[in-house]
């Protein structure tokens, strides 16, 4: 959910200083804790925007996902924000599918959609985080694409019913 929030992490370093560097850039590992530092809060932008978080579990109750999906609903910006986690070894943000239906949404009116358009948004956001492996795919990545898709459709619908 951070990621799709796009929360800021302060790294506090020896001697007291600071900077500051995206949750995505340090799961991504495109910038790292250097010796001596630790993260000293995390900001997460304050949003008077639709947010959901759903996952999928192998068993009832509390577990590890399988897949989880966390969709923000921007209007301020007009954008659809998506973070998909567990299927990977950081959350995957499938930016084209949230440009493309974030353009199909009417801001100005009830930013309803067709149930044609979440499908396909889900279906998008799956393709783009649960990629073919080859020729042959195999019925466990199938089972996750189908999960990916149906959690990123409910998450979208439920954030344009809120």
């Amino acid at each position: 959910m951070l990621a799709a929030l796009e929360a800021v992490l302060v790294i506090v370093g020896p001697g007291g200083s600071q900077r500051e560097i995206p949750v995505s850039h340090l799961l991504a590992g495109r910038d790292m804790l250097r010796p001596g530092e630790l993260i000293g809060f995390v900001r997460v932008p304050l949003l008077h925007a639709p947010q959901v978080f759903l996952k999928a579990t192998g068993r009832t109750g509390p577990g590890r996902a399988v897949a989880s999906v966390g969709l923000v609903l921007d209007p301020a910006r007009r954008g659809v924000r998506c973070a998909i986690g567990a299927v990977a070894p950081m959350p995957l943000r499938p930016l084209e599918a949230e440009q493309w239906v974030a353009s199909l949404i009417d801001w100005d009116g009830d930013r309803s959609l067709a149930p044609e358009a979440l499908e396909a948004f889900g279906e998008y956001v799956a393709a783009a985080c649960v990629p073919d492996q080859g020729q042959q795919v195999s019925a466990g990545v199938l089972h996750l694409r189908r999960t990916v898709a149906v959690l990123a459709r409910r998450a979208l619908g439920r954030a344009l019913t809120s």
